[in-house]
Parts: structure tokens; C-alpha cells; sequence
């Protein structure tokens, strides 16, 4: 009895060091998230892997390009004049958060492939950012679908920079990793090219976890 009894305190300082390691340690985790700059922008989580490219409104141009009768650019203002619709819509992360009744301003993608006239074999819209590193694909048939546009007000506010100022592809019904950000070209081909997250095994139809 009295080595039970005096193997206690022992016991109870042994808890308490590790109670003690275990808050410093979150302590020191939320210190490191907080540093790294986990921004939280109109409710999203901003996570990116790459830089806000540089946005000069006075250059800027889209171009539409690939299998099209007629590519062409198209500058910022003149996007700006095309014929926009509004919605307000959800946005789901494939990291499990949600984003509910994002208000969005911009153009259908209808207004730049009839534009464009689309070859008979164009299947699939490739959407790039202006970095040159991201990249994802829809088929035409998704790129026309009601709820989808190419955003430039976001709340109707102009997009922040983090949020792909000044044009991010909206589609509502798949995860965000296919809303590219920052699109300044998009180019249509007859078989679908694989995205930037897929190459790392996410899928490629956007509904469903990787």
C-alpha cells in the first residue's frame, strides 16, 4: 500500500509534463499556421500554389484559341461590354468546407465559343492561368452547362487577387480545384487534357474525392 501511495506523485507529474508538452505544442502549431498565412478572404480558405500573377488592367487579354474557326483576344474592357448574367451559387472544397450563396458576375462561355465558332471536333476547353503553371479542362457539353461562367465580380465586388482577379472559372456542381483561378486563355481540343490536381491522382470529373 505505501509503494502504491507513493508511486502517485510520480504518476501525476509525469501527466502534467505531458500536458504541458502536448499545449505547447498546439500552442506552437497554431503559431506556425498563423505564420504561413492560412488567409480566410469572402469565407474561403485561400490556398494556392502559386503566386497572384500581375494584373494590368490596360493589357490584360483573354485569348481563345485551339480548334476554333476564328481565335481572337480580347481585352478587359472589352470583356467587360459582353453580354453577363448573375447567380448566386455554392462553393464546395474538396477539403471538406463549403462556401454557400457566393454572388457572381460574368460571362457564359456560350458568348465566347459562338464567338469563336467551335470546330465540329472541339470536345473539351482547356481553362489556363495567367502563371502559366495551373491548368483544368471541362468538356464543352460541362462548359455550357446553366450555372457555369467566367467570374469577374465576386460579391459584386471585383474578384480579390487571391480569388483570381481578373477571371476564374465557376463551377458550382464540382470542386474548387476546377474553378481555375486568374484564366487568361483557354483552348479548345478534341481530347480532354488532364488538370494540374489530377496529375497527383484527384479526379478528373471534379464530383468526387480523389
Amino acid at each position: 500500500m505505501n509503494q502504491e501511495k507513493g508511486q502517485n506523485p510520480v504518476s501525476r507529474r509525469r501527466f502534467l509534463i505531458l500536458l504541458g508538452i502536448l499545449f505547447a505544442a498546439v500552442i506552437a502549431g497554431l503559431a506556425y499556421l498563423k505564420q504561413i498565412g492560412i488567409k480566410t478572404i469572402n469565407r474561403f480558405r485561400i490556398r494556392s500554389i502559386e503566386q497572384n500573377p500581375a494584373f494590368d488592367p490596360d493589357t490584360w487579354k483573354l485569348t481563345i484559341e485551339g480548334l476554333v474557326n476564328i481565335p481572337f483576344t480580347i481585352r478587359y474592357d472589352e470583356l467587360l461590354r459582353l453580354e453577363s448574367e448573375e447567380q448566386i451559387s455554392d462553393f464546395h472544397c474538396v477539403e471538406g468546407w463549403s462556401v454557400e450563396n457566393v454572388k457572381w458576375k460574368g460571362v457564359r462561355l456560350k458568348v465566347l465559343f459562338d464567338k469563336a465558332g467551335l470546330k465540329s471536333e472541339a470536345a473539351f476547353a482547356t481553362f489556363h492561368s495567367a502563371s502559366g503553371l495551373y491548368s483544368d479542362s471541362l468538356s464543352v457539353k460541362e462548359s455550357l452547362e446553366p450555372e457555369v461562367m467566367l467570374a469577374y465580380l465576386m460579391n459584386d465586388e471585383p474578384l480579390p487577387e487571391e480569388q483570381g482577379l481578373p477571371l476564374r472559372l465557376v463551377m458550382p456542381r464540382m470542386f474548387g480545384y476546377k474553378n481555375v483561378k486568374w484564366v487568361n486563355r483557354i483552348t479548345l481540343t478534341g481530347i480532354q487534357e488532364i488538370g494540374y490536381w489530377e496529375r497527383f491522382g484527384y479526379r478528373i470529373d471534379g464530383v468526387s474525392y480523389p
